[in-house]
């Protein structure tokens, strides 16, 4: 699966320290606007042509890099750094340690079809796809659009990952926190609960469950 994924990390600090080499804390917020507008601030940062040079060095895929990709990137990159962050707080350090991490990951004959993030622990696969939408109203169709996308992936990795491995699904749908420089604190708010609503998905289904042996 490495040599499928854009960035593979062997465990969450691993991804922690990509972040903050990025740099991206200084001026990147999720914020109001479609991905190209607010793509336009950040087209010439450093970590922009980096992220650009990475997927095009990668020759896994057919065409270049967009920057609403990359605005979405950013954006998925903020919610897993805190949930992460959150995790640390639930599960033990050696659990935490074995987490590994996988980003734009290429499903196999799938014709370059690619999941936001795969994070693997022992036997369970999890994939996760973020969308962004901006206002409440959004939220139940969006998802139900992205689960039945991830059940798609799932049916074409099951063509391949081992037997003996699970393989779970999560939709990941977010709000803008800032218009302009402006928090929408009830976005805000809802962002977090979601990221803890996922924290208590991998303890329970993923962490738990080897605990156990499932």
């Amino acid at each position: 699966m490495i040599n499928e994924s854009l960035f593979y990390f062997r465990n969450p600090t691993d991804f922690s320290t990509f972040i903050e080499k990025l740099n991206i804390y200084n001026d990147w917020k999720i914020g109001k606007g479609t991905m190209n507008t607010r793509g336009e601030s950040i087209r010439n940062k450093g970590y922009t042509r980096y992220l650009r040079d990475r997927f095009n060095n990668k020759n896994m895929f057919r065409r270049s890099v967009s920057i609403s990709e990359i605005v979405s990137w950013l954006d998925s990159f903020v919610i897993m750094k805190r949930l992460f962050d959150k995790l640390r707080e639930n599960i033990e350090r050696t659990e935490f340690d074995e987490i590994e991490l996988y980003c734009e990951y290429v499903i196999k004959l799938s014709k370059n079809m690619r999941v936001d993030f795969v994070i693997r622990y022992k036997k369970i696969i999890l994939i996760i796809e973020f969308r962004m939408v901006n206002n409440f109203s959004k939220i139940k169709t969006t998802w139900n659009k992205k689960k039945l996308e991830l059940l798609v992936y799932k049916e074409l990795m099951e063509n391949y990952i081992e037997t003996d491995f699970r393989l779970l699904t999560f939709a990941f749908i977010s709000l803008y926190e800032y218009d302009g420089k402006v928090i929408e604190s009830l976005h805000f708010d809802y962002n977090n609960n979601q990221v803890d609503f996922l924290v208590r998905y991998l303890v329970e289904f993923v962490i738990k469950k080897q605990r156990t042996g499932y």
